[in-house]
């Protein structure tokens, strides 16, 4: 079990990362679109193309390298109200089966994200923005490691629930029920 959460540590640190990076991507939003107002108002026009960048570049990078960071939070609706009323046997075999049906829907995801962003990369998905094209298909790979980010932290919580005394959703619920 120590060398469960030992490697939850290290695994917490990449999770910080791909915050981090949708943290920069927000900002890095926040002054292309400050510029794109400023421009509009005091230059004449908009930077050709703004709406389509934010959209294309900017909104993925915001979301999916933190998806695992704020699934692990316990930040994200679950349906867990019915499931803490119920006897401790019952509630225990429920969670199981909750994880482990996580973890077999985040493997279908991983694997048709993933061969869409193949199959993107393959046509060279672009998009126009300003009479421009840009290259798009890159930023479809987000989704399918995104979503290996969360398997991964499925993956914790249900070894965690395996090998430790309580059960919990989240690795991290597991941690502070174990503390006395």
């Amino acid at each position: 079990m120590d060398r469960l959460t030992s490697a939850y540590r290290l695994w917490g640190g990449v999770k910080l990362a791909g915050a981090l990076v949708s943290g920069i991507a927000i900002f890095a939003m926040m002054l292309f679109i400050v510029a794109d107002v400023v421009s509009r108002n005091y230059l004449g026009g908009s930077i050709a193309g703004s709406f389509e960048v934010a959209q294309n570049y900017f909104m993925p990078l915001a979301v999916f390298p933190a998806l695992a960071y704020v699934y692990a939070a316990g930040v994200l609706p679950r349906m867990d109200l019915l499931r803490d009323r119920l006897p401790d046997a019952l509630r225990h075999a429920i969670t199981h089966v909750l994880v482990v049906l996580e973890v077999v829907l985040l493997v279908v995801l991983v694997h048709y994200t993933w061969v869409y962003a193949m199959s993107g990369m393959d046509r060279g998905v672009a998009f126009p923005a300003g009479g421009s094209l840009y290259t798009l298909w890159p930023l479809f790979f987000l989704v399918p490691v995104a979503f290996a980010m969360v398997l991964i932290e499925t993956l914790f919580v249900l070894g965690r629930n395996v090998l430790g005394s309580e059960v919990s959703l989240t690795f991290a619920e597991a941690q502070e029920e174990a503390r006395p």
